[in-house]
Order: C-alpha cells, then structure tokens, then sequence
C-alpha cells in the first residue's frame, strides 16, 4: 500500500502543468524520502549566450536539485531510437534478478541493427543482456529480454506504456523494446529527462553505461565483446574534473543522433544533458556541457 501511495504521489507530481524552467524535482518510488528537493540550486555566474548546436530538441538539467538549466524545444515529440532501451532496462532491472538465466529466441537472434551477436537458443544471464543492451545498444538483447520478460514483445510493450504512464511521461509512447523508427515510438526531451532520472537510481544501469568495453561469457560458453558506441565516455570536455559516465546513445535516419550525458563533478554536482535529432551528438553536447560550465556556478 506505502509502495503504491508513493507511485501515486510521484505520478501526479510529474503529470504537474506547473513545472517550470527552474524546477524539476523528482523522486523515485522506492525512496521513502520527501518529495521537494532541498538542495541548492546552481546560480547563474554569467548571462551568456546559449552555444549553436545542430539537436532539434535539448535539456540540461542539475541532478541534485533537479533544475532546467536549459532547454530547447523540450516537450517536442520526436522518434528517439535506442534512448527507448533505457525503459526495456528500466523494467528489466525493478522485476528480473541479474543473475537469473535467459535463453535467446530466433527472433531475438535474427532481428537487424545493432547486435552483441546472439545465437539461437544460447543461454546468457540478465545481467549480462542488460550489459549488452546499454554498452553495444544490442537489439538482440532488447528482444531477449523483452520476450523473457513479457512472455511476448507485443505484452512487454504494453508494460513500456504502462511504465511510461505511470512515471507521467504524458509525450511517450513505444512501439517496441529497442527504438526502430516507428510512428508510435516517440518521446520528448522533458519526458527522457525523467526516465533518465529513475534510471540513475539503479546501479546497475549506471555502472553498465560506464565501460567503453566489456567482455563476458554466456552460460553456453559463448564469448562477446562489447564496444560502447559513446565517444565522450571517460572525457572531461576540457573541464577539470569532469567525467562522463553514461548515459545513452541513439541514431536512426528519422531519429537523427541523438544522446543522453551524465557528466559528474568532483564536487558531487551531476549534470544530464540530452540532445534530439542532432547532426553531431558529441560535439553538440561538448559545446552544451562547457556552455552550462561557464554559465552557472557548478563546481563550487
């Protein structure tokens, strides 16, 4: 009942109209916290310009307090190709035990795009699918595990909507676990700032978006390597201290490129940047994260 009384007061705090540039507080479900931040707001050190960017759709916001420190575009419905796997992983990790065993379909291990190079019938662990799911953007894995999890790709999409009304994502809605470009797989920057937001809850996620590499074995014997597609893991953008840890990388020709960044400050200070439909998803935020480093009194 407590759990359920949470997921209420969360769900109507996100479906707010209210929300306004400077507040974007949050707090997830299973925290049994206050729900108004209490943190000190970053304030602004220079008025300047914002920087050009390609991205049709931008927010940036500071992870603590929870406040915009930017946007453009924000509540713009666009296809968001694989930033849709952080749901598929966001239900994945609150429902299956990582070490619990999966064996891959043939639809999973024929479907197109971005792979970690499942075969048929292999048998591999949650935890190691989801690590292929967020490191290599595996579309194998998305199937694999939305078909464990859902019984069918067609219910485990019902549970993504489900998932996304119940976390007030009012511009979301999915069409499949991996982010193919359809008509009905669509999201907003203000909407993935909230999803990304629960997904920084979970260690898991956040410690699987932090390797460039990863090598693993499955239980069948089977050796696969993962490469992370995200150019700015491990960069400090030219800022002292700095380091990008994650989040999500997304490219698909309706799409565009898109990405979402966490950049962590030695202070503790996090700031999540996403960027839609951009020309150069890397440089866009590069520009994007030194912007809001001049901008705005972050590492002190």
């Amino acid at each position: 009942m407590f759990k359920a009384f949470l997921a209420l007061l969360m769900a109507s705090t996100l479906h707010a109209n209210s929300m306004n540039h400077a507040d974007f507080t949050y707090k997830t479900i299973w925290e049994n916290r206050p729900i108004l931040s209490v943190e000190n707001l970053p304030q602004k050190k220079e008025d300047l310009p914002p920087p050009e960017t390609t991205a049709q759709s931008i927010i940036a916001i500071e992870v603590n307090s929870g406040k915009i420190l930017y946007e453009k575009n924000s509540q713009e419905k666009r296809p968001i190709a694989s930033l849709t796997k952080l749901m598929t992983s966001l239900i994945i990790t609150q429902e299956e035990a990582p070490n619990t065993i999966v064996k891959v379909s043939k639809t999973a291990s024929d479907i197109e795009g971005s792979q970690i190079w499942l075969s048929t019938d292999e048998k591999i662990s949650v935890k190691d699918l989801l690590y292929g799911l967020l490191i290599s953007s595996g579309n194998d894995a998305a199937i694999a595990l939305a078909e464990f999890n859902g019984g069918t790709i067609e219910q485990f999409v019902k549970k993504m909507n489900q998932k996304a009304s119940q976390f007030g994502l009012k511009n979301t809605h999915f069409s499949n676990p991996m982010g193919f470009d359809t008509a009905d797989n669509y999201s907003t920057a203000r909407d993935l700032a909230i999803l990304s937001l629960l997904d920084l809850k979970i260690p898991l996620i956040t410690e699987a978006t932090s390797h460039t590499t990863y090598t693993i074995k499955s239980e069948s014997g089977i050796d696969h390597e993962y490469i992370s597609t995200n150019k700015l893991l491990g960069d400090n953008l030219g800022i002292a201290g700095l380091k990008i840890k994650g989040l999500k990388t997304g490219s698909t020709p309706e799409a565009g490129e898109c990405l979402i960044t966490n950049a962590i400050y030695p202070n503790g200070k996090q700031i999540l940047t996403i960027v839609l439909g951009s020309a150069d998803r890397f440089n866009d935020t590069r520009l994007l994260v030194n912007w809001l480093n001049n901008s705005y009194h972050l590492l002190e």
